[in-house]
């Protein structure tokens, strides 16, 4: 199973394994003291290393469209559970729909 985060999440928990608040603060105070990878541990990659990933790869999307053609074909069908089944895909898919314009901010 593939999980996502993040990158700004990732960058901050690492951040705060330091105490210094931000990232800012944490490249300043390294800067400024003039540290090395020994004494940080590798901190300053780490998040160099975060903000290189690549961004994550979305699940690819079934299109609206083909889903709408499929409840049409199945409440064409002239069955009981077949037009049972259209009903529910369509139940979740204006779930989904009220989701997506409750989540527009």
């Amino acid at each position: 199973m593939i999980e996502l985060i993040e990158r700004q999440a990732a960058i901050d928990a690492i951040v705060q394994c330091t105490n210094c608040g931000d990232e800012d603060t944490l490249r300043g105070y390294v800067l400024k003291h003039n540290l090395d990878n020994g004494w940080t541990g590798g901190i300053l990659e780490a998040l160099d290393a975060v903000k290189d990933l690549p961004p994550a790869q979305s699940e690819p999307s079934i299109p609206i469209a083909w889903i709408e053609g499929k409840i049409k074909w199945l409440n064409n069908m002239d069955n009981y559970f077949a037009e049972l089944t259209a009903n529910i895909i369509k139940t979740m898919l204006n779930e989904w729909r009220k989701g997506q314009t409750d989540n527009v901010d």
